[in-house]
């Protein structure tokens, strides 16, 4: 997952510097500025690791699936053939995705309206949207399948001894619900967008299955993949 993912983090990272930029404001995504914000209010100082606070979810992610690996004790070894079948495996698993929310008719809405300041993520040129897209693909997988689902089956399973099947679905609802409102979920006169809620409930249990099914770096190479074909490809 490390090796498959590390050129994605990279690639954000590079995009927060050069491409994602606009005046004196940064266009990250709201899983990372929020990942940013829960480092400053537990008092992780990025000076003093000699990092840019805007860097401490990439730290983060990277020691959690280094530690991850020690804990397991999974071999070492990279399997390089593997990690082009997981781009292909990714792009499959984002297809579905992309046909749903063209039934619906909002194919490219994930990034409608998802501002920072006055600047669109629409006004970008090519390689910021596709740096913003495998941002929010990495960021959000993160906090709401990896964090959240992962998590309350966590509480659920092992502290609370919950049957891992009944763990598993209520980690899965709550996490796709917590992903939903965590979208732009109404238009500019306040109502309700339901086609916009039906896609991202889909989208969140879509995701969480192949988060249970095929681990965090296939659904966070899928959520890129989506997001990247969406917004340059389709919207």
């Amino acid at each position: 997952m490390l090796a498959f993912l590390a050129p994605l983090v990279a690639f954000y990272e590079l995009g927060l510097v050069f491409w994602l930029r606009s005046d004196q404001l940064v266009l990250d995504n709201k899983a990372h500025s929020g990942l940013v914000n829960f480092f400053r209010l537990f008092g992780v100082r990025a000076e003093n690791l000699h990092v840019s606070a805007m860097s401490l979810p990439s730290i983060a992610l990277i020691l959690t699936l280094l530690i991850w690996q020690i804990v397991a004790r999974f071999p070492w070894r990279i399997r390089w053939r593997t990690i082009p079948l997981m781009w292909l495996e990714s792009f499959a698993l984002s297809a579905p995705l992309l046909v749903v929310a063209m039934v619906i008719g909002r194919t490219h809405f994930l990034f409608a309206d998802n501002q920072v300041g006055d600047a669109s993520i629409r006004s970008l040129d090519v390689v910021a949207k596709a740096s913003m897209a495998v941002g929010a693909g990495i960021y959000e997988e993160l906090l709401f399948r990896m964090a959240v689902l992962g998590g309350l089956h966590m509480l659920l399973f092992d502290v609370a001894k919950m049957k891992d099947q009944h763990a598993w679905v209520i980690g899965l609802l709550v996490s796709s619900i917590l992903f939903t409102v965590y979208h732009p979920i109404r238009d500019t006169t306040g109502a309700l967008q339901w086609g916009h809620v039906i896609f991202l409930m889909l989208a969140g249990i879509w995701f969480g299955v192949v988060f249970q099914l095929r681990g965090f770096g296939v659904v966070a190479g899928t959520h890129a993949a989506y997001d990247a074909t969406a917004l340059l490809f389709v919207g």
